[in-house]
């Protein structure tokens, strides 16, 4: 993690030397253990950085789409391009069974999380700890119980009630049984007052969580409580996203001006900087709209965590430049990216979405690239003015074949993509928030290192909109609204417009390949409902009410033997 050293695990401390007399004795002192490594504020810091280290995996590990799926892939914001065939689950809902993978690896990593912050939590309390001043343990507690708030609200969102625990596990229980997915939220809710309560306000280091982080996860904690049957609490949440909102918490607001590393550049605005590499963090960049960013480092040392950076602009960009028509070559460019279409966002987000949006910067050329245009000739490597023209064989849907004389900088047209590669992976809207038209070194593969947002203040903004919209104040909740859209350049919305449709569809246009949209619609047990409606083709048609939760692992219902662990019902 960029300014924040990752560690591969909790015995990753530094052994003290032996002396050969010493070689064969055993000794339980000379064994790293949770209880004799972390005895000072310095050592809990390297293991909370393990949990940083956790959830930034969960934004990168891998050459695919497993990482970015749960942002909306076969909901109504995204889907998978290649087809529908057998690895294609979440295009089409059958196949997603109690062994997917996805839903494993979701439930696997965020217990990891818990397991490791409920052995540092019973470590804090360890009469042999040097606490060095006032409130450092409870600060310490603090950090480590948003960690355990952040993966419990993941559980709840994605699985519904799953097992709490909440000291370490010492020895093999098979028992664990599903609490109320009202307990778990509102479990999840005391860990993050806590946090809200004794994190610090100021930020010293990007990257790491502060009260107003934690502040944000309360604001919707209270929110799916409240939805879930548990203690009315939008007040709350209200008041919770108020303290982040307010300057309680801290200087945090929208960034409203051009600002960070390409703020000069004509024809953009401030929305394109906020996805500018280098432009993410609160104390780099002066980024206050940052609550909580993903960190990644280029041409560092597990700085990126897979294949030497991070992945989005792989997953979800068209790869144009491999099509060999229209004067492309098959090699990428600097200003192409080196997108591979893992993902594709659907008509709905694409087009719908936008329709009737006026000046909205959001759905700007500067933002989202709807047009392609015949590109340089390469010449030893670099682009050249050469004049040339490019001869492209075309069958146009009616079966016509044209030979199209093209030059550098003509545009292609929209009804010579005549294939389903040409319009499913080659040619698609490409959203500038998930690459650059300038990457490190020219390096169009590994040269697109940026940080990645969390949570943002436009968020909380939306989130308060929602709990003003479920208390029954319709008047806050469009004035919230009409805040993020007036950094937008967007027209005002009015009260009579606003309900839960509408507010998703804002969430879209800001947050789009930011927030998790499975858990967003999960969260809210709209999973079916907006796909239904909005989805793709083959995920309209397969999706199911019961999609509205993954499935419990399989591998853990199994393993669990001296109590039934249930299945979500109908999987």
């Amino acid at each position: 993690m960029k300014k924040i050293a990752i560690v591969a695990g909790f015995s990753c401390l530094l052994l003290a030397g032996c002396n050969d007399s010493a070689f064969l004795r055993e000794n339980p002192d000379d064994f790293l253990t949770v209880d004799n490594a972390f005895l000072n504020v310095n050592q809990f810091k390297t293991g909370i950085n393990q949990m940083y280290a956790q959830v930034r995996a969960l934004y990168n590990t891998n050459d695919g789409n497993a990482d970015w799926i749960l942002m909306g892939a076969g909901t109504d914001v995204l889907m998978n391009p290649r087809g529908n065939g057998s690895d294609m689950a979440y295009n089409d809902w059958k196949r997603v069974e109690s062994q997917d993978g996805i839903a494993s690896r979701w439930w696997e990593s965020c217990y990891a999380i818990i397991k490791n912050s409920n052995e540092l939590l019973a470590q804090t309390e360890n009469l042999n700890v040097v606490w060095t001043k006032e409130g450092q343990k409870e600060e310490i507690q603090a950090e480590i119980r948003f960690f355990r708030s952040y993966a419990y609200r993941c559980l709840a969102n994605l699985f519904g009630g799953v097992p709490i625990f909440d000291t370490p596990v010492t020895e093999p229980k098979l028992d664990f049984v599903r609490a109320t997915r009202a307990e778990v939220y509102d479990f999840a809710c005391k860990d993050a007052e806590f946090s809200a309560k004794y994190l610090p306000i100021k930020i010293t280091q990007d990257g790491r969580v502060t009260r107003a982080t934690a502040d944000h996860l309360l604001t919707e904690l209270y929110i799916a409580l409240s939805d879930n049957g548990g203690t009315k609490s939008y007040d709350k949440a209200i008041a919770a996203a108020t303290r982040v909102i307010d300057g309680t918490d801290g200087d945090y607001r929208l960034m409203t001006d051009r600002f960070g590393s390409r703020m000069d550049e004509a024809g953009k605005d401030v929305y394109w900087d906020l996805f500018r590499m280098g432009n993410q963090n609160y104390l780099e960049a002066g980024n206050k709209e940052c609550l909580w960013a993903i960190q990644f480092e280029y041409n560092t040392p597990g700085g990126t965590n897979v294949f030497g950076r991070p992945l989005m602009e792989r997953v979800f960009w068209p790869e144009f430049w491999a099509n060999k028509k229209f004067g492309y070559d098959g090699v990428a460019r600097d200003w192409t990216g080196r997108g591979v279409a893992w993902l594709r966002p659907t008509n709905y987000m694409n087009y719908t979405v936008w329709s009737n949006v006026g000046d909205d910067i959001r759905n700007s050329e500067a933002n989202i690239d709807r047009k392609f245009y015949a590109p340089k000739p390469i010449i030893n490597g670099v682009e050249s003015d050469m004049d040339t023209i490019y001869k492209t064989p075309v069958i146009l849907a009616d079966g016509t074949e044209l030979t199209i004389d093209l030059k550098p900088g003509d545009e292609i047209k929209k009804e010579w993509l005549t294939t389903r590669m040409d319009t499913m992976q080659r040619y698609f809207p490409r959203f500038f928030k998930f690459g650059t038209d300038k990457h490190h070194d020219a390096k169009p593969d590994n040269g697109y290192v940026p940080d990645y947002y969390v949570f943002r203040v436009s968020e909380t903004y939306l989130l308060r909109a929602e709990a003003y919209l479920k208390a029954g104040n319709k008047s806050a909740a469009t004035a919230d609204i009409n805040i993020v859209r007036s950094r937008a350049n967007a027209t005002p919305v009015t009260e009579g417009q606003v309900d839960i449709d509408y507010l998703l569809d804002e969430r879209a246009r800001e947050l789009f390949g930011e927030e998790y949209r499975y858990m967003t619609l999960s969260r809210m047990g709209l999973v079916y409902d907006r796909t239904k409606r909005y989805g793709w083709e083959y995920s309209s048609q397969s999706v199911q009410k019961h999609n509205n939760l993954l499935p419990i692992p399989q591998s853990a219902i199994d393993a669990n033997l001296e109590a039934e662990l249930t299945q979500n019902e109908g999987y």
